[in-house]
């Protein structure tokens, strides 16, 4: 699986580097800071040891910022809240992340990759994580993007680790 990540991450920065010449120019016409809101879901097939169900799926809904450092990377903190079944039913759960995403430019469409790093408190415990993940937005309005992002991410429990892909999809308003 992380051979998989470095692949991306890989295909990412080569990317983000072969559009570089373009950089200057998206530069000057860079829209700016974006708030956003989604919604999507969590999944996660990991077996708990002692247990034979998985973590399993729930609704998930969460906050995310777009800080563009420029027009191919973008620094993105992100807030999401979830539920997680760790042996003892359904509990909440809150990420707090620091993504990191390399951004292709096509016009009114950005594709991107890249890492995340962050902080699950669950359990009443707080928990590292980290992963990877795929970016799409599409330009909508002038100031409103529509967006979807996919993240894998590995989290890191004394007991046994959880590894859950996210999915969200919404609406962000860049500034």
């Amino acid at each position: 699986m992380f051979k998989s990540i470095q692949r991306i991450l890989f295909c990412s920065l080569f990317a983000s580097a072969f559009i570089g010449h373009r950089a200057t120019s998206h530069a000057q016409s860079a829209k700016g800071v974006g708030l956003g809101v989604a919604v999507g879901a969590v999944s996660s097939g990991t077996k708990l040891e002692g247990l034979n169900e998985s973590v399993g799926t729930g609704f998930s809904w969460g906050f995310f910022v777009d800080i563009p450092l420029a027009s191919t990377f973008y620094i993105s903190p992100a807030t999401t809240l979830y539920q997680l079944d760790l042996g003892l039913g359904k509990r909440p759960a809150t990420d707090v992340a620091l993504n990191f995403k390399f951004i292709v430019p096509l016009s009114n469409v950005k594709l991107g990759a890249g890492i995340s790093a962050g902080l699950t408190v669950a359990e009443e415990t707080n928990m590292p994580h980290v992963g990877a993940l795929g970016y799409f937005s599409m330009n909508l309005i002038e100031n409103l993007d529509a967006f979807g992002m996919v993240q894998y991410k590995h989290l890191i429990r004394d007991v046994q680790a959880v590894d859950d892909v996210h999915a969200h999809t919404g609406l962000m308003f860049r500034f």
